[in-house]
């Protein structure tokens, strides 16, 4: 095994979403300035939640995962054998995907009514949102088959075209509204229509990448062999563990049905700034993790196991609580900066901070939480998930209730909260069903991280108080840049000073792999 695997594949994955994240902030934040918080914004962001609800469940949440350890077996194999075997996992892909998509264009007004109820209500709101999901619905079908592409390339350890392909969907999205917006009588309408056209190009891309590994992406009637036996037997129990976290996000919308005009877009664009450190930093690790940790798994290696996720937790929480603080305490001018314009005002942009600090008190345990499922996957035990889910979803529906009257705010606690839980119950889960990671070995370290950050924080929550609000994007983006270099100059200054078990080390490695 190189040591290296893991940081190799992080670099890449780290710059290519990053260059998604970039470009799905653009992406937003011309959303943000067409349409901002308002009536059309509701109707686009729950009928696009939609098919982006089942393509987790379907999607890099169940298929990647239970594809990369059963592919990564097929490479020791024959060539005609894989090749047989891979032929049969992409064309059972096909064809259920296929079957799905048309039931879910058939059963969108009921699916909007399940999702957001609230909406019946208002006529017009409703039946826009319906039309909307009609037609992005397709995007369900292109996009998981790109997980399905991304499970056979992460076995082969590529990670490029499946972390680069959602570029391709905000791409997409902005030149639509742009160029296609004026033409329309809604300017949403080329929201949806650049959705579908992305989910086209974030397929077409991962065919040349597949024939360097020499797999040729063929549909046939052989859909029933062992590999695709294997997957099943790993998808289901995930893919009913990833259906608790959708009725979490369910009736975190249908809740916000039914509150305030507004609400559903507050949790989304809060949603979308708390989206940029799990993407870029947690599920690059996270996606990196699983193929080592299969190989370690595969051997019975529970040292090399542990050693692998520890340093993984280590390296991803070096980020991750900074930027919990950094959003608690600096968001509003985050906020201000990327979305302040037009349509997005300062209503929106109080509202929405409201939402992305009760989202950012569970960011420590969002990322814990995508770190350990591989390890789960990696050993092929895939039904303690499910049981942690269970408990999770609970946790998020009962808080939703009582929060309901805070709001957007209450929403997203609820949502930290049943994180909390989820974490909790998958490390006691793993523990009884294999082995201790040891995870309070290393708790004083954490919580010094924490102290440090707070410590860092201090000088830019007071420079909050002076930030331009009411200036240009530019203005705005310097003071923010200059603000958050500061904060973070001194934190890893702190770090070094303080010399911190581990994570100097972990720093030094980053550093070096970045200058190769």
């Amino acid at each position: 095994m190189k040591k290296l695997n893991i940081l190799r594949a992080v670099g890449v994955l780290s710059s290519t979403t990053l260059l998604s994240r970039l470009t799905g902030y653009i992406r937003d934040a011309i959303i943000a300035s067409f349409i901002g918080t308002s009536f059309y914004a509701d109707a686009f962001f729950v009928a696009f939640r939609i098919p982006n609800m089942f393509r987790r469940l379907l999607g890099e949440g169940a298929l990647t995962p239970a594809i990369v350890p059963v592919v990564a077996e097929l490479k020791e194999k024959d060539k005609n054998i894989r090749d047989i075997e891979i032929k049969s996992i992409i064309s059972s892909g096909f064809f259920l995907l296929l079957l799905i998509t048309i039931l879910g264009i058939i059963l969108s007004p009921f699916l909007v009514k399940a999702l957001a109820y609230g909406y019946t209500s208002n006529k017009e709101l409703y039946e826009l949102t319906v039309k909307l999901n009609r037609l992005m619905f397709p995007y369900l079908f292109f996009v998981c088959m790109v997980a399905i592409f991304m499970g056979v390339l992460n076995a082969y350890n590529h990670f490029f075209a499946p972390s680069f392909s959602p570029v391709l969907l905000n791409l997409s999205m902005i030149l639509s509204i742009i160029l296609l917006a004026k033409f329309l009588t809604l300017p949403v309408y080329a929201l949806a229509i650049g959705v579908l056209i992305g989910g086209i190009l974030q397929l077409i891309i991962q065919f040349p990448f597949l024939k360097t590994i020499d797999i040729k992406p063929t549909i046939g009637f052989n859909i029933i062999t062992n590999s695709t036996k294997s997957i099943y037997k790993l998808l289901i129990p995930s893919f009913f563990g990833l259906a608790i976290t959708q009725i979490n996000i369910l009736v975190d919308t249908l809740v916000a049905s039914f509150l305030k005009e507004g609400t559903v877009s507050y949790l989304y664009y809060a949603d979308r700034i708390l989206e940029i450190p799990i993407g870029v930093i947690v599920v690059s690790f996270a996606t990196a993790i699983l193929p080592v940790i299969s190989e370690s798994a595969k051997v019975g290696n529970t040292n090399e196991s542990r050693r692998q996720f520890k340093k993984v937790l280590s390296m991803c929480l070096i980020f991750i609580l900074p930027t919990m603080i950094i959003f608690i305490g600096f968001g509003k001018p985050i906020l201000s900066t990327l979305f302040q314009r037009k349509a997005f005002n300062d209503v929106s942009l109080h509202e929405t901070y409201v939402a992305l600090i009760g989202y950012s008190v569970g960011l420590p345990f969002f990322s814990f939480n995508r770190i350990i499922t591989p390890l789960f996957y990696a050993y092929k035990r895939v039904k303690a998930p499910v049981k942690a889910g269970f408990f999770a979803m609970i946790t998020n529906i009962s808080f939703d209730i009582i929060l309901m009257p805070y709001g957007q705010l209450g929403l997203s606690l609820a949502t930290s909260f049943s994180a909390v839980v989820n974490g909790l119950m998958l490390n006691y889960y793993f523990r009884k069903e294999h082995f201790s990671l040891k995870i309070t070995e290393d708790l004083s370290k954490y919580f010094k991280i924490l102290i440090l950050t707070i410590l860092s924080a201090f000088p830019i929550f007071f420079l909050e108080k002076y930030f331009p609000y009411n200036s240009s994007f530019y203005i705005k983006l310097v003071y923010l840049i200059l603000s958050l270099t500061f904060f973070f100059v001194l934190y890893i200054s702190l770090i070094f000073v303080f010399k911190i078990e581990g994570i100097r080390d972990s720093l030094w490695k980053i550093k070096q792999r970045l200058l190769r």
